[in-house]
This record gives C-alpha cells, structure tokens and sequence, in this order.
C-alpha cells in the first residue's frame, strides 16, 4: 500500500508540474506569462521548427512512436515481468525487455535531438524532460548490475536495489508524462498536429498501463512480504538459491 502511494504521490506531482508549465495551445499572451518554457515561435506556421517539421513528417511520426513504445509498453512490461514472474534466469529476460526498450529511446531521443538543435527549440519543457530522462536512464543498466549481483551475495536488497527500482519508476512515469507534452507541443506548432481523439487515446492507453504497472508493483510486493513471513515462521527452512529469491523480492 504504502507503494500504491508512493506511486500516486509521484504520477501527481508530476502532473501538475506538467499542467503548470506544459506548452500549451491556448492565447501566446496568457502563456507567455505563465509559462516559463513558452516558445512564442511556436504559433507561428513559418518558424523553422514548423519548417523543420514540414519537411521530415515521417522522422516525427518515428520520434512520437518510438518514444511511446519505449515508455508506454516495453518498459512496463519489463518491470511487470520481474515483478510477477518466477523462472530461472527471468533476470536475463527483464534486462533484454528494457534494453530493448532503451535501445527505442536512444533512437527517439537522437530524432528530438536533431530537430530541437536544427529548430532552436530546446528549452520546452518536453525536450528538457526527454534529456533528463536520458541522463538519467544511463544509470540503470549499471544499477541494475549492481542490484543482481549484490542481491546474490547478501540474498536482500541493498541500497543499489533501491536506486535501480525507484529510478525505474520514476523514469516510466515521467516517460509518459512526457509523451503527452509531446503531442500538446504538436498541436501547438499546428504542424500535421495530432488530433484530441489521438490525444486522449494516448492518455487512457499510457493511464491504464500505468496503473497495472503500479498494481502490479504493489501486488509484488505484498507476494514477497507473505513469502518473508512465512519463511521466518518456519523452523526449520532450506534457504533458496539467491537467484531464487531475486525472483520473488526484486
């Protein structure tokens, strides 16, 4: 429970930094004022990101895509699958989910990349959050090395575990958060902007997904509680293989 919390203490803060400061589509005056990431450029059809992506529709549609596949499915699933599942070397197959995801956010992030340098348009709160997502998600590869080889050693979490999960969790949930400014800023530039429908799918998608990953997550850990508990209950009691148990408390 106190994880369910977490989760939904995060998902609203986040949220409300987004509404806060999220490029929005209303009066350029009104947002000028209240948004300290507004581009007032952005209205305007003939400014060079508008050009820009004019001129490259099919790398956008791949940048929005990617990113979404990356946040909105593979790296829940991968989390998902660590959490609930219990098979020799599930380890292995959650590090092959998320690299697979990552390896899909390198390639949307080289696209943001591109066209935010080529546009002069790199101070939105949807690409300042796409590079802190990326800066940060170079760590968890390593973190999660960490993670699994201590956890064999010492059969319990350790600070390294921490780091690994909660940054985990916080790098889906800003993803997603993301994802969405990155359709309001599309809309904006009214350049092949998407439409509300488009964005209101993505939202209930990228919704639902997040709360089963949180369900699942809360779910998980309330499996591995039972499963201390009754070890401890027990007086006489074979330990398991650490791999094992980095299955059921990871």
């Amino acid at each position: 429970m106190a994880q369910l919390k977490a989760g939904l203490v995060l998902l609203a803060c986040a949220s409300l930094v987004a509404a806060q400061y999220g490029p929005g589509i209303g009066n350029p005056a009104n947002a000028a004022e209240t948004n300290p990431f507004y581009n007032s450029e952005g209205n305007n059809r003939n400014s060079p990101l508008s050009a820009l992506l004019a001129s490259h529709r099919g790398i956008v549609i791949a940048h929005g895509v990617l990113a979404s596949l990356a946040f909105v499915i593979f790296f829940p699933i991968g989390a998902i699958v660590m959490r609930l599942g219990s098979f020799k070397g599930l380890w292995l197959v959650h590090a092959a989910i998320q690299a697979f995801a990552f390896v899909l956010f390198i390639a949307a992030f080289g696209i943001g990349i591109y066209m935010s340098s080529h546009a002069g348009l790199s101070s939105g709160a949807h690409p300042v959050i796409g590079i802190v997502l990326f800066i940060l998600l170079l760590f968890q590869p390593v973190l999660g090395l960490l993670h699994h080889f201590m956890f064999k050693k010492h059969s319990r979490r350790t600070v390294w575990s921490y780091g690994h999960i909660w940054l985990g969790r916080i790098g889906i949930t800003l993803g997603m958060i993301n994802g969405g400014l990155g359709l309001r800023l599309a809309q904006k530039l009214q350049v092949f902007a998407p439409s509300t429908g488009a964005i209101i799918a993505y939202g209930v998608i990228a919704g639902v997904m997040w709360v089963v990953y949180v369900a699942c997550a809360v779910l998980g850990g309330l499996q591995s509680r039972k499963t201390q508990k009754n070890n401890v209950s027990k007086e006489t009691y074979a330990a398991p293989e650490p791999e094992k148990q980095e299955q059921r408390y990871a």
